[in-house]
């Protein structure tokens, strides 16, 4: 994983200060149309025969593009620690030649990590592929975090999770957190409405003055490994 600096546009660094149990990398880059089934599968064979102990990969296509939307995602997860030796270790020639065919392909766009805070729903092993990402300019995390755990611990609609965390490397923009809800399919996705649980208007009142939202996208599952 050391050279997948190919997307990035920043450096990653401080692993170890990184007290979460669940850090992530994340890379987005530009795809044409008529390559984006060649990119998969260059994903699906690279990580179906060398996959990260410990670390989780996701390959992402953001269902509604834009002018600051990039086409696709990579997202890795993982412990600080695995994570940490997968960055450092020695790159081998498999991966140098993924990196290479990948480039032929994919723009790189921006690179962002963070850690994973807090997080309701359905802790099954079941893959929810449609994800709504909002990113946010928190002032204070604390009281966000509290005020985030005691609504959503309780009133997580079915078929959805949700979770919390912060963005180390978005600074562009000012953002400084996350908030990522996944849904079982885009029926879920289209008929939650928050604004029916009980609470909700009450939860956003008590959080209007420290959060701010930045940016937010719709993306959708086209591989783990």
């Amino acid at each position: 994983m050391k050279k997948i600096t190919l997307f990035a546009i920043m450096l990653l660094a401080g692993f170890s200060s990184i007290k979460a149990q669940t850090m992530f990398t994340s890379y987005s880059f530009n795809v044409e149309p008529k390559d984006e089934q060649t990119v998969l599968q260059l994903y699906k064979n690279y990580f179906e025969k060398h996959p990260n102990k410990g670390v989780t990969v996701y390959l992402y296509e953001n269902n509604f593009k834009g002018e600051d939307v990039a086409t696709h995602e990579v997202v890795f997860t993982g412990s600080p620690a695995l994570m940490g030796a997968g960055y450092d270790s020695k790159s081998s020639d498999s991966w140098s030649l993924f990196q290479s065919e990948l480039s032929k392909y994919c723009k790189g766009v921006s690179g962002a990590e963070g850690k994973r805070i807090s997080g309701y729903g359905d802790t099954s092993s079941a893959i929810y592929p449609v994800q709504d990402v909002l990113f946010a300019t928190i002032k204070d995390e604390d009281l966000y975090k509290a005020k985030f755990d005691a609504f959503w611990s309780k009133n997580t609609p079915a078929n959805t999770r949700i979770s919390f965390g912060s963005v180390g490397t978005r600074v562009k923009d000012g953002t400084t957190h996350y908030i990522v809800v996944s849904y079982k399919d885009f029926t879920t996705k289209f008929t939650n409405n928050n604004a029916q649980i009980k609470g909700y208007t009450e939860l956003l009142n008590s959080i209007k003055d420290i959060r701010t939202f930045t940016t937010s996208k719709t993306r959708v599952l086209l591989g783990k490994w």
